[in-house]
């Protein structure tokens, strides 16, 4: 049985390529012989009925593709018609195009185009009322448009229209005199080296001002070329390093009219042109538009954090006019601190010496007149750098001239302190203005990202990457209800330090406090890190991390022979709540060894599950390398070094290991799936955890409260995935949110198909144990779980490798006590030396 367009194909034949548009007064419905361009016709066509609207049209075979085509991408269909399942899909492929030189390639099946037949059937032999309409059409770059209403002779004026653009390239042409109201003309310059869509921009006597924007010359060029426009224009606005333009477009009525696949490439990009010109209105501000709304956000919300003074500095930024504006913003994103006046060129700002001046004058900028010269020879090049050596008649060897540019700039900095005389005036004079944001503005430029980012790692330019696709983050409400600091000293307290993703100073203090720890037990001073670490327990910061405090201080008493008072610290950390993981199975095994009697006489409850014994593969494989405190290399089964996760990878793949598909990913596939069937929970609408539109996850959740909050969600979803929708969950996300960052998923380096046999071999059960933990305790639980995930047909198994003299950790063992209580079959593999190695 044929399927979908092979169907259509037998059904009313393949379309007509090539055909030119017939003109509007041809196709009037009162005519009963219509001739197409081509040597076709609808003279007298008998009336056939459209197996997927079910309307009436002429039997030509152009209006039936033309038809059948609007119908499918429309996604119509007949009622009660045997074809309904053949034509309830969107079956109307859309249309590609290769650009190649200035010519643009079909290399697809042409776009949908409505031969209207609108059939309004009366009484006898229907009066069709044909028109052609070109819809949805698309170009890869740029997606979801809308076309011009018609080709045809109605609309000749289609290809009217005026726009406006800057110059680009003007700092190339300042030889050239620009001025505003001055006429120009365009000419296209197809054998630019640079750019094959260039448009030239000349002056009345041929002289070049430089050349149109890219992002317009790739629409504008075609037009152009097939002389389907005339174009006039003038300068509207006019400065020393840049210009506009006002252009007038008229098509060029004795021009030839072309094949219908021809017409259709020329009025898309007559669209996107206007389309392009009119984004590119704003597209040069953007970035200042971007900076205005975080500088809104944090007054708004941050206002009490802020002196009145900064306030004042931040609140006159408004004021100030847009080059000045887009100036600063501009500044803000280099790397700096000073910056050369005659370098500083932007296209987007009019007059760059006006907006500097401004700056100065707001304080927003500052001239370098206190700086110390050293720090100007970084701004100069190689060559400025050695014009400066020579005209200072500086003694150095001539092989320095030779060196590369950090090198000349250490040997001169060198002369400087041993010689006498002053450099400064040559090395100012070399370097002419140069200037750097204000210090107090610096500081403010810091705090503002980090109040509105609430991370250390995000900065300015994500809305850039926002701007042109590159990163896509998920849709939520952002809610807040308390600020994040209380008070000024709160906020300054915790900025004395490093951003480490934790609102409050003590935090700072504990990590510090742990490290010192860390190094008071490497020099055996342990009753100073007992004293230490009592000082943080007391402490009701950092919950994750009393389990790690609790078991070296019990480690640490040990030491000292207090084995007693060890033993105490260890039984009252499983009592602590924030105990959790690794860290209370550790601390399980102390109360084990150190309370055997007479100590303690009782067992535990949890001693026969730390007894349990693990399922262990060993295998076998050749070294490449011994040396203690290294990654441990092998050579694989197929002769390759590689790594011990990847020689275990090659022995469950094989006919003894069992004929295993699987993967290293540790924690990765896991987060993965938990992001994809959780994903409706971590982006749920709760107040305060989403206050930018840049997150991936919420604020709290690597936290206690991110599981009460939404209890009755997450144990809804559960129960879902217990009951065997972790497949479904799966595909619905991925088609829904496919590219959109969260913390964990990885959309590259797993295929959905992989992703969806593993929820089916892992099962429902183990699943929703596994996505429990994570949500109840995120960041402790991401840390320890098995390297490889194996799995065939309908069964999966889960294991850990270790190479020679390793061993498992006390998280390793938590992971495994936990699978295994949930049915999810997980080994231990280790991977040993081969008998006939020398080493």
């Amino acid at each position: 049985m044929l399927r979908g367009r092979e169907s259509l194909i037998r059904l009313v034949g393949k379309r007509q390529r090539n055909v030119s548009l017939p003109a509007r007064e041809e196709l009037e419905c009162g005519d009963v012989s219509l001739e197409i361009k081509g040597g076709l016709s609808l003279a007298c066509c008998d009336w056939v009925e459209c197996p997927v609207c079910g309307k009436q049209i002429r039997g030509n075979e152009l209006l039936v593709n033309c038809h059948l085509d609007t119908c499918l991408q429309r996604g119509k269909k007949k009622k009660n018609s045997v074809q309904h399942t053949l034509f309830h899909f969107n079956l109307s492929k859309k249309v590609e195009y290769e650009e190649s030189g200035n010519c643009v390639l079909e290399i697809q099946q042409s776009p949908p185009l409505e031969t209207g037949v609108d059939c309004n059937t009366a009484a006898g032999s229907p009066e069709p009322e044909v028109s052609s309409t070109l819809e949805c059409f698309e170009e890869p770059d740029v997606a979801n448009s809308v076309l011009p209403a018609e080709l045809n002779s109605e609309t000749r004026d289609l290809y009217n229209g005026c726009l406006e653009a800057r110059i680009a390239g003007r700092k190339y042409h300042r030889d050239v005199e620009c001025q505003a109201g001055m006429r120009v003309h365009l000419v296209r310059e197809p054998e630019n080296p640079m750019d094959t869509y260039a448009v030239k921009v000349l002056t009345a006597d041929g002289l070049s001002l430089g050349h149109i924007p890219k992002e317009l010359s790739r629409y504008l060029s075609p037009l152009m070329d097939k002389g389907v426009v005339d174009v006039q224009g003038y300068v509207s606005e006019s400065t020393s390093e840049a210009a506009r333009l006002k252009l007038d477009l008229r098509e060029i009525q004795s021009r030839t009219i072309g094949s219908l696949s021809e017409e259709k490439v020329l009025a898309v990009k007559w669209s996107r042109l206007m389309d392009a010109a009119d984004k590119g209105q704003d597209h040069g501000c953007r970035y200042q538009q971007n900076f205005l709304y975080m500088l809104q956000v944090v007054l708004e919300r941050d206002l009490h954090l802020f002196t009145p003074d900064e306030i004042e500095l931040l609140e006159a930024f408004r004021s100030i006019s847009s080059d000045g504006q887009r100036l600063f913003v501009r500044l803000a994103q280099r790397k700096g601190p000073w910056f050369r006046l005659q370098n500083i060129f932007y296209e987007d700002i009019g007059d760059t010496n006006s907006a500097v001046h401004e700056l100065v004058e707001r304080r927003y900028l500052v001239f370098n007149a206190d700086v110390n010269s050293s720090e100007l020879l970084e701004h100069l090049t190689v060559q400025e750098l050695k014009d400066l050596a020579v005209n200072s008649k500086i003694m150095i060897k001539s092989a320095t001239l030779s060196l590369k540019k950090i090198q000349l700039i250490t040997a001169i900095r060198d002369a400087l302190i041993s010689l006498h005389f002053n450099l400064t005036a040559l090395i100012r004079e070399a370097t002419g203005p140069c200037i750097r944001i204000a210090e107090t503005l610096e500081v403010l430029l810091w705090r503002l990202q980090r109040l509105f980012f609430l991370n250390g790692e995000q900065e300015f330019h994500v809305f850039l990457l926002v701007d042109i696709g590159r990163i896509k983050y998920p849709s939520y409400r952002c809610a807040r209800t308390m600020p994040v600091f209380a008070s000024r000293e709160d906020f300054l307290a915790y900025e004395q330090h490093p951003f480490l993703a934790r609102f409050s100073a003590a935090w700072v203090y504990a990590t510090i406090c742990t490290v010192a720890a860390s190094f008071l037990e490497k020099e055996r001073r342990y009753a100073e890190a007992i004293n230490l670490f009592k000082q943080l327990l007391s402490m009701q910061y950092c919950p994750g991390r009393r389990g790690y405090w609790t078991l070296r201080l019990s480690i640490d008493l040990e030491h000292l022979q207090r084995l007693e008072e060890s033993l105490l610290v260890a039984e009252n950390g499983l009592n602590d709540f924030s105990v959790r993981g690794g860290d209370r199975i550790a601390l399980q095994r102390r109360v084990l060894r150190l309370g055997k009697p007479p100590r303690r006489w009782k067992v535990p409850p949890y001693a026969a599950l730390l007894k349990k014994k693990q399922k262990v593969v060993t295998i076998m494989g050749r070294p490449l390398n011994n040396a203690n405190g290294m990654k441990s290399r092998f050579y694989g089964y197929d002769g390759q070094q590689c790594s011990v996760e990847d020689l275990a990878l090659q022995y469950y793949a094989g006919e003894d290991g069992g004929g295993w598909k699987g993967v290293h990913s540790e924690s990765g596939i896991w987060l993965t799936l938990f992001g994809l069937l959780m994903w409706d929970v971590i982006f749920s609408d709760v107040p305060d955890v989403f206050q930018t539109p840049f997150q991936t996850a919420p604020l709290d959740l690597c936290t206690d409260s991110f599981y009460p909050v939404r209890s009755s969600l997450i144990e809804s979803r559960l129960q879902a995935i217990r009951d065997g929708g972790a497949r479904q969950l799966v595909a619905e996300t991925w088609a829904e949110h496919y590219g959109t960052s969260c913390s964990g998923v990885n959309w590259e380096k797993y295929s959905l198909e992989d992703l969806q046999t593993i929820t089916v071999c892992i099962g429902g059960p183990g699943l929703s144990v596994i996505c429990k933990l994570l949500a109840e305790d995120h960041s402790n639980w991401t840390a320890g779980m098995p390297d490889l995930l194996l799995w065939k047909e309908k069964e999966a198994r889960l294991a850990e490798v270790k190479g020679p003299g390793d061993r498992l950790s006390e998280q390793q063992v938590a992971w495994f006590l936990i699978l295994s209580d949930a049915n999810v079959p997980v080994e231990l593999c280790k991977v040993s030396k081969t008998m006939n190695d020398r080493s």
